[in-house]
Order: C-alpha cells, then structure tokens, then sequence
C-alpha cells in the first residue's frame, strides 16, 4: 500500500517519536544541562573554598616559621656569650679556656635552636665584623654569602631583614632546596651603634608549603611579593603575565611577620579534568540508558503498529474490493479487539458480496434466456418477407437454402444448455445469419472468415459475433460491403476482430463531451441484443480487462476488437 506524505507527517508512529522526544527526551537534556550548569557553579564554589582554606593553613605555617626565625634572632642578639665572643678577637682567643667555652655554648645554643625553628634543615648563623663565624653549617658558600648580607643589616640598623635567595645552595640540604631559601640577618649591635656582627638565619623556601596537602601540587603557581610589590620567589614568565593582566591572581594571604604577600593561581587543570571524568562518566551513562530505552521504546512501538498496519492494509485493500486478506489480529487489548471485528465485518462482507454476484448472475441468465425467446421480431419479418418475395418471383432452390440457414438459427438461439460456446459455433451461427442478410441486401454484402482450426476451440459467451455484425452491416452504409472476421492467440489472450470497409465511426459523435452518447458500444442496439449488452456480459463473465474495444480503420470502415481469456472448452471452467 501506497503511503504519501502527508499520511507519513501525521502517522501514529511519528506522533509516538514526537511524544517520546517532548515528554522523555527534552526533559531530561533539560536536566542534564542544569546540572552541568548548576555543577559548573558548585566546582568553582567549591575549589575557591578548599583552596582559599589551603592558602590559609600555607600562610599560617609560613608566619609561624617566620615568627620562631625571629624569635631565634631575638635570642641571639641579646645573649651575652655571643656579645662577648664577637667583642674579643673570635678565632684568635680560642686559646683562652673562658673564650673556648663561649664557642662550644653558642654552637649548642644554635643546635637547640634550628631545632626549634625546622629539623636541622636551617642554617644558622653568627658572623663578625672582623669576619669571625659561628655557624650550625661550615659550608664555605655560608662564609661567602655572609659579606653581602652585610650591607642589609647595616641598612635595618638591627631590625630583622627578610630576604630570598634562589641561588643558595648548602651542603648537607640537598634534595630540599629547590627554589631556594628565606633569609633573615640582624645587625648585633650591643652598646655600639656600628654593631659587632649580625645573626643570619635560612631555611629552605619549600618547607613553608609542605605538609600542606594541594599545594604542592602547585607549587610552580606560587608567589612571594615583597612589601614593595617586588617578586621575591616565584616563575618570573608566570609572573609577568599577571603584571600584563593576562592571568589574575585569584588567592592573596598576607605574612604578618614580614608584610610579604602569598600570592597563588590554583591550576584548576586536576580539577577540570576530575569534573570532566564525572561528566564524561554521566553523559555515557545517560546515553547508554536512553540506548537501552530507546530500543525498546522502538521495539514495543513497532510491535503496537504492526497490527495497525495490517488493520490499515486490510481497510485498503477492502476499499478496493478485495476482501480476501484478513487484519492481523492478536490480544485482548483495544487494537486486538479493533482487527477481530474487523475481520467479523470483512467475512460477512465477503458472504454479501458473493450472494449480491450470485443474484446477479442469475439475473443475468435470466436476461440471456428472455433474450433466447425474443430473436428481432423485426429480423423475423424482414427474412420471412425476403423468402415470400422470393417464392413469388422464382421458384428457386434458394427457398429451401434459407429456409434451412433460418432454422439453424432458431435452433442454436433457443438451445439452454450453457451461455459458454466454442468459437468455431459462433462462426457457423454467422454464416446462416449472413446467409439470410445477403439475400436480403441483394447480394451487396460478403463476409470473409479467416480463423485458424487451433482457435475454434476457444470459448466465448453466445450471440457475441451477430450483434457487432448487425452494426457493421447497418452503419457500413457502403455498397458494396465486406466483413472480415479474423482471430489470433496472444499471451494467454484471444483477440477476434472483426473489420469493414464501411464509413467508419462519426467523428462528431466520437468529440462528443457526452461519453454516454458518444459511446460507440452503447449507441449500437438493432438485433435486440445490443454491444452494450454483449459488453456487460463479457466483463461480468471474465473480469473488467476484458470486452469490445471499437476505433476506426486507417484507411477505410471501423474495427471491433473482441478481448477474451485463452481457455478451450476442454479446460476447466
């Protein structure tokens, strides 16, 4: 069955698609992108939280550090062995026992105190000015970098001067140095006010952020900015795309003990990556469920239509006539229940039909017998009044010839046996009907036969030819006139045609607009059985394709085309 667009637009199957699409699918990408939305906006909620807490305890450890390393610096600068060492000539009174218990005090006073401030991962140390130093590391580069520390204690005048040198390196630190160290120096001043020497304390950088969990992590995104806006530690190319405005710092603590600002750009790249695991994880789910549901929505949709596609498929075919092919029924439901009675009407349809072309057919007899008992009163007399003529004027043998011919006709016009006969019949019933007309017309009429002994088996219905016969010799109005019946087998088909040589079909009655009157097959009724009979006959017996098909000749008379199924009357019926 056919199915245009518009019966596509407005399917149940593209309503059942759009039902599920705005009712189950919009919906629920509806509340998919929400939540994305809505878990966009708890992510970064959540991540300025934890990383504002962890810039906090980072910040917190750090002044802690700073605060023991000038608590340590505190001590230093007021004890009196260091005062008294550094006023005496350091190294040189080592001799002396008083001097040498001086030293050995203040190395162990500075072991307890880089204990106190990291574990022995500090430095410590006392310098003079005479270049004198007491340090808890006797690495060389301590004594090297001492000169120009100098300079900064000096500058402070004995307030503490906080500085950061990424270049340092110590020996006995390796492994946690990157990034340097934080130094602080403090000029020993005592009762002077150039000083006798200064404190240097360093510890590495890295140990203000660890045991910081997540920051590590980000350790290359941190930054010490000086009071003075300098950059005291951090990526200097990082650094100076904040300066430019392409990156913000996000997070900013400030370190009471120094005025230094903490600054850190979180890299949210963990983060981001985490977020998208959980959505990429979300979205396959969400789509292998809709997958799963979308098969069987299809499924269970495709099993609803089919048997409303058979119901559909039967109403066509019903509508066309053919009730043969039952709707699908199956279930108890609505749609099983719809097919069952649909099935119940198309039987009784069926039995209705068949009884109405029962009932036809045997009117249809009845109209053949009637037509058996009324042969053309007209007919009768017109040949009855030829052979009286005929006796009157000649005492010919001719009388008993037609005489004879015009028995044969009522014989074969009144036998009931069937309606179906053998061509070869009909062919031996036109000759004694055209027999009787020739006599009639003087002669002026002949009638040519030229059908092949393998056809005149053929069936067809009686008193076929004799009417299109008639119509020639009536509407031929030509004298002399020749019919010629001929016959051919084709494709299961058998074509008897019949030609004359008459004036053909009017063209005037062949434009007419009405079909009714300009109906050859209905305009010609002379003998009582008219070819519109002959036609209905013909299609109630074998089927629609088949008939009268008349058309003029190219070059002279009208042509009629008998169409009829190839069946001998051997075959079965």
């Amino acid at each position: 069955m056919t199915i245009n667009k518009r019966q596509l637009f407005f399917s149940l199957r593209l309503k059942f698609l759009l039902a599920f699409t705005l009712f189950i699918v919009a919906p629920v990408l509806l509340m998919m992108y929400l939540y994305f939305v809505q878990s966009d906006k708890i992510f970064m909620e959540t991540m300025t939280d934890t990383q504002t807490q962890v810039l906090k305890r980072v910040t917190d450890r750090a002044d802690d550090m700073l605060n023991r390393t000038l608590n340590v610096s505190n001590l230093l600068i007021n004890d009196y062995d260091v005062l008294q060492l550094l006023r005496s000539s350091g190294l040189s009174n080592l001799d002396d026992y008083p001097t040498y218990q001086r030293v050995i005090g203040l190395q162990s006073k500075m072991d307890n105190l880089i204990a106190y401030i990291l574990d022995n991962h500090a430095v410590v140390a006392v310098y003079g000015l005479d270049g004198s130093i007491y340090a808890t590391n006797q690495d060389e580069t301590i004594l090297k970098v001492m000169p120009d520390y100098v300079k900064q204690a000096k500058e402070k005048n004995g307030a503490p001067a906080w500085d950061v040198n990424p270049s340092l390196k110590v020996k006995g630190l390796e492994g946690n140095q990157e990034g340097g160290f934080i130094t602080m120096v403090r000029l020993i001043k005592g009762e002077t006010t150039k000083g006798y020497g200064l404190v240097f304390i360093a510890f590495p950088i890295k140990e203000m952020f660890l045991g910081s969990s997540g920051v590590e992590e980000d350790f290359r995104a941190q930054f010490l900015i000086s009071d003075r806006s300098r950059l005291l530690w951090g990526q200097d190319d990082l650094w100076n795309r904040i300066e430019s405005g392409n990156e913000q710092s996000l997070f900013t603590q400030t370190l009471k003990a120094t005025g230094w600002q903490l600054r850190w750009i979180p890299l949210q790249e963990p983060w981001l990556q985490q977020l998208k695991n959980v959505r990429s994880t979300t979205t396959w789910s969400v789509i292998i469920v809709f997958a799963c549901f979308l098969f069987i929505y299809v499924y269970f949709t495709l099993r609803l239509m089919k048997p409303i596609r058979s119901l559909v498929q039967a109403m066509g075919k019903a509508s066309s006539g053919n009730f043969e092919k039952p709707a699908l029924a199956g279930g108890n439901d609505e749609i099983g229940l719809l097919s069952h009675h649909f099935n119940r009407m198309l039987s009784s349809l069926k039995e209705m039909v068949a009884t109405l072309r029962e009932e036809q057919q045997l009117k249809e007899e009845a109209r053949f017998l009637a037509l058996q008992a009324q042969i053309s009163p007209h007919f009768l007399f017109n040949a009855l009044n030829s052979i009286k003529w005929l006796a009157l004027f000649s005492g010919a043998k001719n009388v008993a010839d037609m005489i004879t011919s015009l028995g044969i006709m009522l014989s074969y016009s009144m036998k009931q046996e069937s309606e179906v006969v053998t061509l070869k019949a009909e062919l031996d019933f036109i000759q004694h009907y055209f027999a009787l007309q020739k006599i009639r017309f003087n002669d002026n009429i002949e009638l040519s036969i030229d059908v092949d002994e393998n056809l005149l088996s053929a069936r067809m219905l009686k008193f076929t030819l004799q009417p299109i016969v008639e119509n020639s010799i009536i509407h031929g109005n030509r004298i002399p006139l020749v019919i010629r019946i001929t016959a051919y087998h084709e494709d299961d088909l058998l074509f008897v045609t019949i030609t004359d040589n008459g004036q053909g079909l009017s063209e005037s009655k062949l434009a007419d607009d009405d079909s009714q009157r300009s109906d050859p097959i209905r305009q010609g009724k002379y003998s009582g059985i008219g070819l519109e009979n002959v036609q209905s006959r013909i299609r109630m017996h074998f089927g629609e394709p088949y008939g009268l098909f008349m058309h003029n000749r190219l070059d002279a008379g009208a042509e009629t085309v008998i169409r009829l199924p190839w069946r001998g009357m051997e075959d079965s019926a």
